[in-house]
């Protein structure tokens, strides 16, 4: 029963595009609190122990093998190809500039190193969102000063009661 709920979650998370890259909350030796210090480490609060998520595992086997492809990777570590994928998708990870693989834009199918667009795309895209979200806002007094003007000529806002 649990590990439905676990999967459920694990789901849920995944329809709303987080990850949390199987972070330890609990330290394995003492079973104390594990804090977070930055770059996917976490030490115990109790035993000062050390453990990593997917991310800093995969951050310390690149350092210590640069070159290394995702297969590579994937066998040392234990982090899924997926999950190495999506850390390249969020920037979290690069493509080295003399790899022979490149990911692609998802507008123009340009190579890139990270990130889901390239430069040109990139902007593009952020351009058309806050064009959207603009449209969407219309009416709750975030259009531009000249359309509030005009919205609100000749009206009066306040009526009084007599």
């Amino acid at each position: 029963m649990a590990m439905d709920a676990a999967r459920k979650e694990a789901l849920k998370m995944e329809a709303l595009g987080i990850t949390n890259y199987n972070r330890p909350y609990v330290c394995d030796i003492c079973g104390g609190m594990m804090i977070f210090k930055g770059c996917g480490e976490y030490q115990c609060e109790d035993c000062h122990t050390k453990g990593y998520d997917d991310y800093g595992k995969v951050r310390n086997y690149i350092e210590q093998h640069a070159g290394a492809n995702s297969a590579e990777i994937e066998s040392k570590t234990g982090v899924s190809q997926k999950s190495i994928r999506q850390m390249l998708k969020e920037s979290k990870l690069e493509i080295t500039s003399d790899s022979v693989a490149f990911m692609k834009c998802e507008f123009c199918g340009e190579n890139i190193r990270s990130g889901r667009f390239c430069q040109k795309c990139e902007v593009t895209y952020h351009r058309e969102k806050e064009k959207q979200m603009k449209e969407k806002m219309k009416g709750f007094g975030l259009e531009n000063e000249e359309e509030r003007r005009e919205r609100q000529k000749g009206e009066k806002r306040f009526l009084r009661e007599e």
